[in-house]
């Protein structure tokens, strides 16, 4: 009879937990569904680029190339709140070869060389739709689309480039850590100690194959990204996929090590990196394989003004 009563307990536990981040999804979905597919915009950054180059929107890394060569397209709504002023920042690193020599510049050469040989960065308004081959329905004029890049007069270690983008047709308003608690205001030993228990208790979560309480964790963020994306991936959410994917962590996670603190978003965002080498700029937690393959599960964390604790806004 108590084992009865054990797995009743049991499912009536899981189906609580699906139902409340079932009850997430129906929120976020109701206002996307207010949204006409007309108004769904999506703002995007691409990036053509010989060097290697780290991705800043309003003081927040959102994309990051270590290698030569790339052509890249940077969704921007997941880290866009609302509608107004955002800063967009491309910071150019020396190329590979160079990086790991002594010298360790980066040329002007590898960021223009003239004006028909040079790398773009081009700032674009989409009206997403699945069903077009494009993937969207507007036109883009990449002519009246580009942000224009002044190259370096010399070499230089790493070369900063930022704009002032007018975001002016996003038809959602999200909360996200517009009211968060500025953490660069914390004394940072304490901040630290709290940001690692975090992160400890993150990939205890994912060792031990807890998904469901690692997901109930990031609920808020799903909600938001959800919202921001109109529920492009709405099914993967709640998928057995995502935790399958999760799962390729179970007793696979590595110590937290090797790692630094970072703040962004002018100090409301805070997560731990690895700061050089081959996983620069990968989440402290990190898992390998019996087959030697390396993954990450990065978190941003934030403080809602007036609480003691943290939760976890984005990836």
């Amino acid at each position: 009879m108590r084992k009865i009563t054990y797995y009743l307990l049991l499912f009536a536990s899981l189906v609580n937990c699906q139902e409340k981040e079932q009850t997430k999804n129906t929120k976020a979905m109701e206002i996307v569904n207010k949204i006409p597919a007309e108004k769904r915009i999506s703002y995007a950054v691409h990036v053509n680029a010989l060097t290697p180059y780290e991705l800043y929107l309003d003081d927040i890394l959102i994309d990051f190339f270590y290698e030569d060569n790339m052509n890249n397209t940077t969704e921007l709504n997941p880290y866009l709140l609302e509608n107004g002023k955002h800063k967009l920042k491309i910071r150019y690193l020396p190329t590979v070869k160079d990086m790991f020599s002594k010298k360790g510049l980066l040329d002007p050469r590898d960021i223009y060389t003239r004006e028909d040989s040079r790398w773009h960065v081009f700032f674009v308004k989409l009206n997403k739709d699945p069903n077009v081959p494009l993937g969207y329905t507007n036109e883009i004029d990449y002519g009246s689309s580009e942000l224009k890049i002044v190259p370096p007069p010399s070499q230089v270690p790493y070369w900063e480039q930022e704009w002032d983008l007018e975001i002016k047709d996003l038809p959602y308003k999200l909360k996200g850590w517009s009211e968060s608690e500025d953490l660069s205001k914390m004394d940072k030993d304490q901040l630290k100690k709290e940001v690692v228990a975090f992160f400890e208790q993150q990939r205890n979560l994912l060792n031990e194959g807890k998904v469901d309480d690692y997901l109930k964790l990031g609920l808020k963020k799903d909600e938001e990204i959800i919202v921001a994306t109109y529920g492009e991936d709405l099914e993967y959410y709640t998928s057995q996929e995502r935790k399958d994917n999760l799962l390729r962590a179970k007793d696979h996670m590595l110590p937290l090590e090797n790692f630094e603190m970072v703040l962004y978003a002018d100090g409301r965002l805070v997560s731990l990196e690895i700061p050089d080498g081959k996983y620069r700029r990968w989440s402290a937690l990190m898992s390998k394989s019996d087959k030697g393959g390396m993954s990450d599960w990065p978190i941003k964390l934030h403080k809602p003004k007036g609480s003691k604790d943290f939760e976890i806004i984005r990836k």
